[in-house]
């Protein structure tokens, strides 16, 4: 029987109803489970894979094909099912490809130009883990009746247990108990207050993980939440350093191996050119924020907010001094540039929210929410969505340091306002909301921000005037 190790994607499996009282112990027992591991070829789905077979799991290795390439855009992705396949060899697990590219090229190719086209800087990445890693490819694989599905993502997932107002996780109990190697002879009346466990009430929740510089939880934010219950992180706990010292103590040929660029089973590309490969290019003019036409452009779909515009492009008496894209406006044709203080904003609508953590309002002033409570108090989530007004602590690109906002919710939108402005917020681009230990509450779509609006009319008006 595999050790129990809480707290780094190793889940117990309830066997039985669980029943306390003031002097009987609730015991979680772990049995041996199947697990899919996604093996991308790299080293962090390679180790991921290895923790997995070490701590007793029945692994499955599999590889997603996804996109093959094109003569213009080709995709080495048999050398990745290749190194995928060699770990898999030395693991001593069972391994398949899963060929998804039809689902890819619908979900995440399309959507990408989709977005595109309407004038949006879509995230592929997002994309690619709510309808690939975690959707088709969990569907593909049912026929191998799996428990879990795994992957080498850096993040960190948690089982919380939450009942009549009382609510612990699996780790509270291990770090009350360093000792206790089960969760067995646990004072009841410290952590239970209920006569019986269901497995129904243990609920998950992703959290940020121990390498905060390669968290990606940024890019989790859009997958199913029932998903959850079935996802493991095995390597949430460690730093890259960690993973590439465990992958050469394993044996593993993927150790020393570069990370992975570019987009999502795509790989390195030149976006401007991939995109001209569906986009026909339109110029249009260039315009300042007070209506001066300096410049033509080749398309308002390939520019993005806060990217720098190339002096060489721009007709200006003197020394051109920085300017970048505050503003556009795909029906008028028009790019508005400014200096880069144009580019921050300080607040935001977005939709197409998905939310993970459930919560209620500790407070309530009216219609204001003031801080997160139990979720499991009076569930508050109507239809999906909270209600009301909270803080949290929020992203709106990858790498980007966590920024303090009130969170406004509306049925399907959700207004957000910085305590500090902040640089480029993209339509198109992601929400990601986390609370204050780090989990992550939820995310949306940035769909409107109300800055940029008001300089495009004033440049559009200014423009007219000339």
């Amino acid at each position: 029987m595999a050790k129990a190790t809480f707290g780094t994607g190793i889940v117990p499996y309830f066997h039985c109803p669980l029943k306390t009282d003031e002097h009987k112990i609730a015991k979680i027992t772990l049995m041996k489970q199947r697990v899919i591991a996604l093996m991308s070829g790299g080293v962090d789905s390679s180790v991921a894979a290895a923790l997995l077979k070490q701590q007793g799991y029945d692994v499955i290795g599999v590889y997603i094909l996804g996109w093959t390439g094109t003569d213009e855009f080709p995709c080495a992705w048999q050398e990745e099912e290749r190194s995928a396949r060699e770990v898999a060899d030395i693991l001593g697990i069972e391994f398949y490809t899963v060929n998804l590219g039809r689902e890819y090229e619908h979900e995440v190719i399309n959507k990408f130009f989709a977005g595109y086209k309407a004038g949006l800087t879509p995230n592929p990445d997002v994309l690619c883990n709510r309808e690939i890693k975690f959707k088709a490819a969990w569907k593909a694989v049912r026929q191998f009746e799996p428990d879990f599905i795994a992957t080498g993502h850096y993040a960190r997932l948690r089982r919380e247990f939450s009942s009549n107002n009382s609510h612990f996780s699996i780790n509270d109990a291990m770090n009350q108990f360093p000792n206790t190697k089960k969760i067995e002879n646990l004072p009841n009346k410290n952590l239970l207050k209920i006569r019986k466990l269901k497995i129904e009430n243990f609920y998950p929740q992703i959290f940020k993980p121990a390498d905060k510089e390669k968290d990606q939880t940024y890019f989790l934010w859009a997958i199913d939440r029932t998903m959850l219950s079935r996802i493991l992180f095995p390597l949430g706990e460690l730093t890259k350093p960690e993973v590439r010292q465990l992958a050469r103590n394993f044996g593993l040929p993927t150790a020393e191996k570069k990370d992975s660029q570019g987009i999502c089973f795509v790989g390195p590309l030149k976006v401007r050119q991939f995109l001209q490969t569906r986009i026909r290019p339109l110029p249009g003019d260039v315009i300042t924020t007070d209506g001066r036409t300096i410049a033509r452009h080749d398309g308002v779909e390939f520019y993005t907010i806060g990217q720098r515009l190339g002096a060489g492009q721009v007709e200006w008496t003197g020394d051109v001094p920085p300017l970048f894209v505050v503003a556009k406006d795909l029906k008028a044709n028009v790019i508005v540039v400014g200096a880069d203080s144009d580019t921050f904003a300080r607040s935001f609508t977005a939709t197409q929210l998905n939310w993970f953590t459930p919560f209620t309002p500790s407070k309530v002033e009216g219609s204001k929410v003031e801080g997160l409570n139990d979720p499991f108090d009076s569930l508050s989530l109507a239809q999906g969505w909270p209600e009301g007004q909270f803080e949290a602590s929020v992203k709106i690109r990858y790498g980007q340091e966590d920024v303090k906002a009130k969170i406004q919710c509306a049925k399907s939108s959700a207004t957000v306002t910085f305590t500090q402005p902040v640089r480029a917020v993209t339509p198109g681009q992601s929400l990601v909301m986390y609370d204050g230990s780090g989990v992550l509450i939820g995310g949306g779509i940035i769909s409107d921000v109300p800055q940029q609006s008001k300089i495009l009319g004033q440049a559009l008006r200014s423009k007219q005037i000339r």
